[in-house]
């Protein structure tokens, strides 16, 4: 899965020259925390509801409202923006976006293509792909399987699913605490999974969990 099929087009931008004030309508008015701040076509910086409210913060705290309306519109985004933007390539993966956004923590990446902005890709992205990798949102249920980290060993248990005819939604994989084993999560296409819990076990597989 590529950034440039999940990533967000119809983007919301603010200009570098924008006042505070203008930038924290913009934010409010569309439900979003942060936007690509631009100079023409060119991105400049990012700036986010976190820089606003910093910004807002201390010299406000003794002024009444007209005053501090009066100051928020003197500040001009290119004052507060973040200038070194990190940005990510609509060609790049998911998991790519995902990494770089946990160490770089941050909650969003403009997307460049040939150094034109094209989208932003966001924390909130990341979390709807992952619960669709995971099959939420359908009729189904989970269970977690404790296999040989081995050639083979999905497929045999797939071929135990397979003989309930039940459909796999998804499965996940992810590592152990013991050397040589892994965690397998199947989202099964049924709300019976019993039966299919029942022939693993039989077969050997230790379930670790069944969630219907």
């Amino acid at each position: 899965m590529f950034v440039g099929k999940r990533m967000t087009r119809n983007l919301i931008t603010v200009d570098k020259d924008a006042s505070m004030i203008e930038a924290i309508d913009m934010l409010k008015k569309h439900k979003i925390r942060r936007m690509p701040v631009m100079k023409g076509s060119k991105l400049v910086g990012i700036i986010s509801d976190r820089d606003l409210r910093s910004a807002m913060a201390s010299p406000a705290t003794s002024l009444n409202l007209w005053e501090v309306h009066y100051l928020l519109d003197r500040i001009k985004v290119k004052e507060l923006m973040t200038k070194d933007v990190i940005t990510i390539s609509p060609q790049a993966t998911i998991e790519e976006a995902a990494q770089i956004m946990r160490d770089k923590k941050i909650g969003g990446l403009p997307v460049l293509e040939n150094d034109k902005l094209v989208g932003i890709i966001t924390e909130t992205d990341i979390f709807e792909i992952f619960l669709e990798v995971m099959g939420m949102g359908q009729e189904s249920s989970r269970i977690e399987i404790e296999l040989e980290d081995r050639p083979g060993q999905l497929a045999e248990v797939t071929k135990i699913i397979k003989k309930h005819k039940v459909n796999i939604i998804s499965v996940v994989t992810t590592s152990h605490d013991e050397k040589n084993k892994r965690i397998n999560v199947f989202r099964l296409g049924t709300l019976d999974p019993e039966p299919i819990k029942k022939d693993l076990e039989k077969a050997g597989y230790t379930i670790l969990s069944v969630i219907v």
